[in-house]
């Protein structure tokens, strides 16, 4: 992934200025200090991140820092967002159950990484507007996307009833896997998606809805 890129050397010479006057941002440091800030949520947690850290950790000036992200705020929102980029690829295997399954299961596995990180940043997603803000504009607005489309593409086929609430269907998984984690204080694995996909995404043979999986 492109986060594993090496940056410059803090200080060195050529360190890119702001859009449109002189050189272009590198995206290397870019990726650095984006890598810096996840791997610094996961050891520290948000309210003990520092923007001094992330310079540190980057091997970046502290004016290179600034120069792309004004606060702690901005530059842990713009993190968030570049890593929900890697959001995977939405499946298409014909069916609600196929198509859940594998995508979930997917997600937990692109999510391992960076779910030490994204833990950390929960409890101040709740108490900080920007902060909220910014991670529904980006992580969790891109996956409830990608959830509502499975959705959308089964009621399409029929699977599901045309009057369906495709906006909770989309939430439900990701609300329940977020729980699981909170509840059980571990990252669910392929079974807990399984049981989630089973209970709620398996309509019953000729109902047209979701409810009790095939037995």
């Amino acid at each position: 992934m492109a986060d594993s890129a090496a940056a410059a050397p803090a200080g060195a010479p050529g360190l890119p200025a702001k859009p449109g006057r002189g050189r272009p941002r590198d995206p290397g440091v870019d990726a650095a200090i984006r890598a810096a800030t996840m791997q610094l949520l996961a050891e520290a947690g948000y309210a003990r991140l520092t923007m001094d850290q992330v310079a540190a950790r980057a091997q970046v000036s502290k004016s290179s820092l600034y120069l792309r992200w004004p606060n702690k705020v901005a530059l842990v929102a713009d993190a968030l967002q570049h890593r929900a980029r890697a959001v995977p690829e939405v499946p298409d295997t014909g069916t609600l159950a196929g198509d859940m399954r594998a995508f979930l299961a997917a997600l937990l596995r692109s999510r391992h990484e960076a779910s030490r990180a994204l833990a950390a940043v929960s409890g101040e997603i709740a108490t900080n507007p920007e902060l909220r803000k910014a991670w529904h504009r980006g992580l969790a607005g891109l996956l409830t996307g990608c959830t509502r489309l499975i959705v959308d593409r089964a009621i399409a086929r029929g699977e599901l009833p045309s009057d369906s609430d495709a906006e909770l269907l989309a939430q439900l998984p990701l609300s329940l896997l977020q729980n699981w984690r909170l509840e059980h204080g571990d990252q669910p694995g392929d079974a807990v998606a399984d049981r989630i996909v089973r209970q709620f995404y398996t309509p019953a043979r000729g109902a047209g809805a979701p409810g009790r999986a095939d037995r």
